[in-house]
């Protein structure tokens, strides 16, 4: 169990470093369940923390964070330049569909289709 742990990288570390959670919460020697009360105010005080930092934030803005955080998960090697925000993203597009998006060529566009159309009725 404990390779495949390492080799799927779901080590407390692993995932820190992969910023899928925020801290590790340290346990007491020996495990949790050796010094409930110690745990429980780690885990207390990690809450709180963590959730300080959108005391300050709009309802969109913690959307757009919280989406951001987990849409940049295993993005940090690639080739994305502006990795902070993910979710504004744009698909490039090319020249035949800002063509058709134009309302002054529409009508263009339209009769090219209507051409095509004809010739292939056509030729077949």
């Amino acid at each position: 169990m404990l390779d495949a742990a390492i080799a799927m990288k779901l080590s407390a570390k692993d995932l820190l470093e992969l910023k899928v959670i925020d801290e590790i919460v340290n346990e007491p020697l020996g495990g949790a369940h050796r010094d409930k009360d110690l745990i429980l105010s780690n885990v207390r005080n990690s809450i709180s923390k963590n959730l300080s930092f959108f005391k300050t934030m709009t309802a969109d803005e913690i959307l757009n964070q919280r989406k951001n955080k987990f849409l940049k998960i295993g993005r940090n090697k690639g080739f994305i330049s502006d990795s902070e925000n993910l979710s504004n993203l744009e698909i490039k597009k090319n020249k035949i569909s800002e063509l058709i998006n134009k309302k002054e060529n529409i009508f263009f566009v339209a009769g090219f289709v209507l051409l095509s159309l004809l010739l292939l009725f056509l030729f077949l």
